[in-house]
């Protein structure tokens, strides 16, 4: 006889069953210490060695164009080798053609030598045309170029170490499903000698010939988390490098290729460029205001290879304003299934403020505005497209690692200085200033920030936990380098044996 009762608890049973394998197929939001575990152990610092003539010009403040530092994330593992997911413009063409000697710095402080990146491909505005159905059995491949500071194909790039031991691999979110508002996290590591020099008043240093005069060099770093609000995804454009993911600009020079995380810890951006109104030391410097709303006019690329040059891209302002208003865009030769792989990766359109016929315009606005990645959906087209067959982790991070690294991170200053920065950025004021208001003089203050006593709580400069608010950044105490110079005059020999180059307590950088 059929046993009604139990039916009726069976099928009870069965729905919380398949309610509870809903519910944890939804990747819950992570607090800032979990992102931040995650981060630390996936993200990794890329550099060239810095030689004993380039580390003494460094100190003695001459430029050093060829020591580009930069960051990547691991995103897969094959046997004992480690594939880093970062941007080109990390390996310039000079280190590329030289065959330079690279070192990949992990989570455990151990520097992995880059055994081979000449890939024997000259950068030109065909690059992509020559790469296409080729395959290269090097450390590097590359999916663009960067030359004579200027990006050809997409600012995208894998970079490959052996290592015997287990380490962490990022999990790869869908940044289809991002929706505007929601909030990202950009990990790597600053490049302070990229960064302008300030007064004790806040106001940068500049030289005899007005340029912006770099920070001086300091030998320990400290890894940065940022984070703000999506404010854009648009269409993937290899006119444009690649980049379109645009969020609250917290960011800083020397992040570049970094991940960009999804509020589960999901990796869904590799992050690349900072907005065009943050001031580069090396540039002259022009205050911004309503009638010069284009005094920036290099598209800053996070991590220039010469920071004290301006860098110009194939897609800046000054070469391609009045092209593009025109509709006349110079672009380059492609794959024969790039189109396939655009539509493919652009059918989201529910996330997008911009339709693909959108004016130039308000892209230079998004330049101007915030910082930018690559999508990382699309980043897996191009390799796939290479067929190189990786097993990327897609599930979400483990609780082993989200907790394996959880420490307490500092409080944050918060003035509600990004909507101000955004308020003030067509305006007569100095971005340098409103990122660090308590550098403010009573002349130098914004309105809105002269009589700190009139203020409402959420405009008051105040420390506050990161997980109270939706936008901000902070410098790892957790995870830093004590001598990043040291470092990376790293030898062979050591390389070779898998050893710390830095020596005990030497940690990472971008």
């Amino acid at each position: 006889m059929i046993n009604i009762r139990h039916i009726f608890i069976t099928s009870i049973a069965g729905i919380i069953i398949s309610i509870g394998k809903v519910v944890d197929a939804v990747p819950a939001k992570l607090r800032v210490e979990e992102i931040n575990s995650i981060a630390k152990q996936t993200t990794v610092l890329i550099a060239p060695r810095l030689t004993k003539g380039e580390l003494k010009d460094l100190l003695n403040r001459k430029p050093v164009a060829r020591w580009t530092v930069g960051s990547g994330v691991i995103i897969a593992k094959e046997g004992k080798t480690y594939y880093v997911l970062t941007v080109t413009h990390n390996f310039s063409q000079e280190q590329v053609s030289k065959d330079a000697e690279y070192g990949i710095l992990t989570s455990d402080k151990k520097v992995h030598q880059v055994t081979k990146i000449n890939d024997g491909r000259e950068c030109t505005n065909r690059f992509l045309e020559a790469i296409k159905n080729k395959k290269v059995e090097t450390a590097l491949v590359r999916f663009g170029c960067f030359n004579n500071q200027e990006i050809n194909g997409y600012d995208l790039a894998i970079v490959s170490f052996e290592s015997k031991k287990n380490y962490p691999v990022a999990t790869l979110g869908d940044a289809n499903k991002l929706q505007e508002e929601d909030i990202v996290y950009i990990s790597g590591w600053p490049k302070i000698e990229a960064e302008p020099k300030l007064k004790l008043d806040g106001n940068m240093q500049l030289d005899s010939e007005g340029k912006i005069i770099c920070k001086d060099p300091v030998p320990e770093r400290q890894r940065r988390l940022a984070w703000g609000p999506l404010k854009a995804s648009i269409p993937v454009s290899e006119k444009d490098n690649g980049y379109g993911l645009y969020y609250t600009d917290y960011t800083r020079p020397g992040m570049s290729g970094g991940p960009v995380f999804n509020s589960g810890g999901e990796v869904v951006g590799i992050h690349g460029r900072g907005s065009t109104n943050k001031p580069i030391c090396g540039q002259i410097y022009e205050p911004i205001s309503n009638n010069n709303s284009s005094s920036k006019n290099q598209l800053e690329v996070e991590n220039d290879s010469d920071p004290f040059n301006v860098f110009e891209s194939e897609n800046t302002r000054l070469k391609n304003e009045e092209q593009k208003k025109q509709g006349d865009f110079p672009g380059f030769p492609e794959f024969e299934s790039q189109n396939n792989l655009e539509n493919d990766s652009n059918q989201n359109k529910n996330n997008s403020t911009l339709d693909s016929d959108n004016t130039s315009k308000s892209i230079y606005d998004l330049q101007k505005m915030y910082s930018s990645a690559q999508n990382v959906n699309y980043s897996r087209k191009l390799i796939q497209a290479r067929e190189m067959n990786l097993s990327f982790k897609l599930e979400a991070p483990s609780q082993r690692i989200i907790q394996s690294e959880i420490t307490k991170v500092p409080q944050i200053k918060t003035p509600n200085v990004s909507r101000q920065i955004e308020n003030y950025r067509s305006g007569n004021s100095d971005i340098t200033i409103l990122e660090n208001p308590e550098l403010m003089t009573q002349n130098q203050t914004p309105k809105s920030l002269e009589n700190p006593e009139l203020m409402t709580q959420n405009q008051r400069p105040e420390s506050i936990d990161p997980n109270q608010t939706k936008e901000g950044g902070f410098e790892d105490p957790n995870d830093k380098i004590d001598n990043i110079y040291k470092l990376f005059s790293f030898d062979v020999e050591n390389l070779g044996r898998d050893k710390p180059s830095g020596g005990d307590g030497s940690l990472l950088l971008d």
